[in-house]
């Protein structure tokens, strides 16, 4: 049969399917009736089938068959595939990272998102929609359906413990929203943060089951961890680390640009081969997680714009929400606390650093505002905004107040401790290049958190305060034309596990029963599809607790009963968190307030002394709520910070081979507050070697062993905040050379000092003393490589060259943590080596 004859054949001969080539090279698709047909026979065999179980199961054959074609009849819908129900929307699910109610333009800020805003004139705006007020959790309900401590995320990935509502590990009897989508005949892809994936299985031996793929997605391109640089990120591709991406055309390599396009040709991709098929994309940005990193050209466009500071900024705000109608006019702005400071008690020289901070993140999220509307203009380009239904949250939590009152030049110095005064952050901050550097790789920024607390407007507080709703409330916007009425405010009470319900039901996809051949915890959201259309459907989601590092709360028929640890968000001091060790803080002892959401919108006027039945009541509940969603122990999220942590491994030594990079921060040998060791077997060629042997993370955070000039040295960079460098006292000879550097830790405590001595074959020639190391983590993003120093340097003194690759061979890299060694034997080899660096005219 010949082409002309193939493409006039009638549907129901038999002729193959395929794509035939012409003689000219080009593609011929001659069997696209027959495609159609193949396509609604699956699709009428779908719709008969039971989509409560996953896998849905093909569908019985239903031809004929003899023993040879005579007589014999087809089943189309065998080569099929699952199709969803019919009108099933593509669905865009949208996510902005550590912002706040008050700061989006569309919901009175005055940040300038012109996409989000078209977005809700043309949809229905929510402003009683919660998160969790912490970012893992809050991706771990959306995607779920359930409460985020039922599905192990108590806590972020990185603290994950040994009690099951802490463990990071998503439940098998908890399919997600984009398993159940997949199952159903969806495209499935994440791009950008995802945060769902324990901090120790982010390497190439998985497991994948906690990996993107794992819950659902086809395809995923972005960041494992809690957060990345948007100048320098470690980018993920599937179940591959890619490493940190370079442009060809010399301009600076910049994250949100890149995702919206990845986002982009991944859409193309799909269309190019099924023209009509469902999408589900998750695109979650790291805007406006710190560090706070954007082009100077974004942030300038804020110039003075907040020099009237946090307290004019809230009521400029607040005005404007009362014109918009996304707050009620009978509401009252909750005042200042004593924690946040007086934007007048400042001193010029303070005003003018805080200024900058809050002008480099609007700059970034005004940014991210872009980079998504690209990707809505693409979806329109192709024909497909009106067939997609746009789900988009403006925060997983409010915005962050975890870069103290003075705002940090790195924002991990607060999640490791370390107390930093307004002077020593200016004085950092000039050291590092001043104002003009804030946003740029030379630092890793956070803004104040009186900003946060501004940005969060009307309400009390922010990030990690799940008490308030400064923690908890956040914008979201529904956009699905044809299927969205009014213009009126949706004020219905509703909750981050309610988007999964809701994609559901305007899918009509149910919630499956069994997936794997396991039966599923129903999710613990409900629907709010119908206040679509009717501004005022019934409040379906009538009860609700929060909790976060002992921060919680407990919504019942519109009663707020806050319960705030008594422990402001910033500070995670040793001081401050000796005070709730286990044995010393008692819950029940914390402040109460109370109050009636209907009648009090902002959380304004406490109520608990006039209704102590109703405080018993709901605190009563919180804990029987705490016990059904495995809230319980309270602070098992935060166990780490008391030393209950996973047992030191009983391999102690960790060896790594020439060529391994990019090794996630979490997944570094645990070498923070005890002795350790790192050695190395080189090969040195004639006339020396040059480059990193091995390097953690960067300047403002991190270990590099290098050699320079035929030198070698160690550089530990204790967050930027203090430098340690030794070098030796002569050159590497050529040939087979041992190294090594040895760390002799003053005590086993957090960050505790030692000595460093470095070795050449057993010898010593050089060394120095480290006052003070890193206690928790060198990076949230940053990761460590063999051979070269990827990503922005550990050492600046390198930059020119990086990523400084070795020139000789290594033949492995070793670390040995060992955990029984006796601190005696710690300080004998200290001893040993000021003995030998005295022999050696050399002093530590």
């Amino acid at each position: 049969m010949n082409v002309e004859a193939l493409i006039a054949a009638p549907p129901d001969i038999s002729v193959g399917y395929g794509v035939y080539r012409t003689s000219a090279g080009g593609r011929l698709h001659v069997s696209s009736r027959l495609q159609t047909t193949i396509r609604g026979a699956a699709k009428m065999a779908s719709d008969t089938e039971d989509r409560k179980v996953l896998p849905i199961r093909r569908p019985g054959f239903s031809g004929t068959i003899n023993r040879t074609l005579a007589g014999s009849a087809p089943d189309w819908a065998q080569i099929g595939h699952v199709r969803p129900p019919e009108g099933a929307p593509n669905v865009l699910l949208v996510l902005i990272d550590d912002a706040g109610f008050g700061q989006p333009d569309a919901f009175g800020g005055l940040i300038r998102t012109p996409n989000f805003t078209r977005m809700a004139d043309n949809g229905v705006r929510y402003n009683r929609f919660h998160v969790t007020a912490l970012c893992s959790p809050t991706r771990a309900a959306l995607l779920s359906g359930r409460n985020h401590h039922t599905v192990g995320f108590g806590s972020i990935g990185e603290l994950a413990s040994g009690f099951p509502g802490y463990t990071g590990f998503l439940p098998q009897d908890c399919a997600p929203l984009p398993r159940i989508l997949q199952g159903n005949g969806y495209s499935t892809a994440a791009f950008g943060k995802w945060h769902l994936t324990p901090d120790h299985q982010q390497g190439p031996a998985g497991p994948f089951d906690r990996w993107p793929s794992g819950w659902g997605f086809d395809y995923f391109w972005g960041f494992l961890g809690g957060e990345s640089g948007q100048w320098d990120p470690v980018i993920t591709e599937n179940h591959t680390t890619v490493g940190v991406p370079e442009r060809s055309d010399g301009r600076p390599y910049y994250l949100p640009d890149d995702m919206a396009d990845r986002t982009i040709d991944w859409l193309h991709g799909v269309r190019a081969q099924e023209p009509d098929k469902p999408w589900f994309v998750y695109f979650s940005t790291g805007c406006a997680h710190a560090p706070h990193h954007v082009p100077q050209e974004w942030a300038d466009r804020y110039k003075g714009a907040f020099d009237q500071g946090w307290d004019a900024y809230r009521e400029e705000v607040f005005a404007r929400q009362k014109e918009l109608g996304v707050v009620p006019p009978d509401a009252e702005l909750t005042p200042r606390h004593e924690a946040f400071p007086a934007w007048d008690s400042l001193p010029d020289e303070q005003k003018k650093l805080y200024a900058r901070q809050m002008e480099v993140y609007a700059g970034f999220q005004e940014n991210a505002d872009w980079n998504v509307g690209r990707v809505l203009s693409a979806i329109e380009d192709m024909g497909e905004l009106d067939n997609t239904l746009v789900i988009w949250i403006w925060g997983d939590n409010g915005a962050s107040m975890e870069g103290t009152i003075t705002g940090s030049f790195n924002e991990l110095t607060m999640q490791n401790g370390i107390p930093l005064s307004s002077e020593q952050q200016l004085a950092l901050v000039q050291q590092y290049g001043g104002l003009d550097v804030w946003g740029t790789d030379l630092v890793s920024p956070h803004f104040s958190a009186a900003w946060a607390w501004a940005g969060n407007a009307p309400f009390q507080w922010g990030k990690q305060v799940a008490s308030h709703l400064g923690g908890t409330r956040d914008p979201m916007v529904v956009h699905w034309p044809g299927h969205t009425a009014g213009t009126e405010v949706r004020s219905q009470f509703s909750h981050v596990i309610d988007i999964a319900p809701t994609v559901l039901e305007l899918a009509g996809i149910p919630q499956p029963t069994h997936v794997d051949g396991i039966e599923q915890e129903p999710m613990h959201g409900v629907s709010f599809g119908d206040s679509l259309i009717d501004a005022n459907a019934p409040e379906r989601h009538t009860r609700q607790y929060f909790e976060i590092f002992g921060n919680r709360a407990m919504y019942a028929d519109g009663w707020w009963l806050s319960m705030m640890m008594p422990r402001i968000p910033w500070d995670a001091t040793p001081e401050t968190m000796k005070r709730f060790a286990p044995g010393v803080w008692d819950p029940d002892a914390d402040p109460v307030e109370l109050y009636y959401l209907p009648d009090d919108f902002t959380q304004a006027r406490n109520l608990a002394d006039q209704h102590p039945d109703k405080v018993k009541e709901l605190q009563e509940l919180f804990w029987r709520e705490a016990e059904r969603y495995r809230v319980l122990p309270m602070l098992g999220g935060m166990s780490i910070y008391f030393g209950i942590v996973p047992p030191m491994p009983s391999q102690t030594r960790f060896t790594f081979y020439s060529g391994v990079q990019n090794i996630a921060s979490g997944m570094i040998p645990r070498i923070y507050n005890h002795s350790y060791t790192i050695s190395a077997d080189l090969v040195v060629p004639e006339g020396g070697g040059e480059g990193v042997i091995v390097a953690e993370a960067d300047h403002l955070g991190g270990f590099a062993l290098f050699v320079d000039g035929g030198i070698l040295k160690h550089t530990y960079s204790m967050m930027g905040v203090e430098v340690y460098r030794q070098a030796a006292s002569e050159p590497l000879p050529t040939g087979d050379v041992h190294v090594a550097l040895v760390f002799a830790a003053d005590a086993a405590r957090p960050a505790t000092g030692g000595q460093v001595t470095l070795l050449v074959n057993d010898r010593v020639v050089g060394g120095g003393r480290m006052e003070r190391t890193v206690p928790v983590r060198f990076s949230g993003y940053a990761g460590m490589d063999i051979g070269c120093d990827n990503g922005l340097p550990v050492d600046r003194d390198y930059a020119d060259r990086s990523p400084f690759a070795f020139t000789g061979r290594i033949r492995q890299v070793v670390f040995d943590i060992d955990p029984h060694a006796d601190i005696s034997a710690d300080l004998a080899l200290h001893e040993h080596a000021q003995r030998s660096l005295a022999v050696h005219g050399m002093s530590a």
